[in-house]
């Protein structure tokens, strides 16, 4: 994938599962994920909220270790509902807080092998 726009460096998926599993971080989802992740697993809503969300509905629980409990072990690493994953694993690593924050985006840079600084502005 070729940089995003405004955004100091190019990514490439390399399947290593890290961005899955970085300490602290968490994802939201909208309803209309949850319902589709829900169906994708064959659950009900409930059910699913239950199982997978926090609390407060919106984000989902963390997995073994922190991890993204849909991140799949192996080599390359895989996500069980990629095809309804929500929309901030979708747009990985071009988020707002990435390109803005030189600390976060270092973190990324340490944690992502697909991120490649361009010059020097990463």
């Amino acid at each position: 994938m070729a940089a995003g726009e405004g955004f100091p460096f190019t990514w490439s998926c390399r399947r290593s599962g890290n961005c899955c599993a970085i300490p602290g971080g968490f994802v939201r989802v909208t309803a209309a994920e949850a319902a589709a992740i829900a169906a994708r697993l064959g659950m009900d809503g409930a059910a699913f909220r239950s199982r997978y969300l926090q609390p407060d509905g919106e984000r989902l629980k963390e997995g073994l270790g922190g991890r993204c409990v849909f991140l799949q072990d192996g080599r390359p690493a895989g996500c069980s509902i990629y095809e309804d994953r929500p929309a901030k694993c979708r747009t990985w690593p071009f988020w707002d807080e990435i390109r803005d924050d030189p600390a976060m985006r270092a973190l990324a840079a340490r944690t992502c092998p697909g991120i490649e600084p361009l010059g020097d502005g990463a």
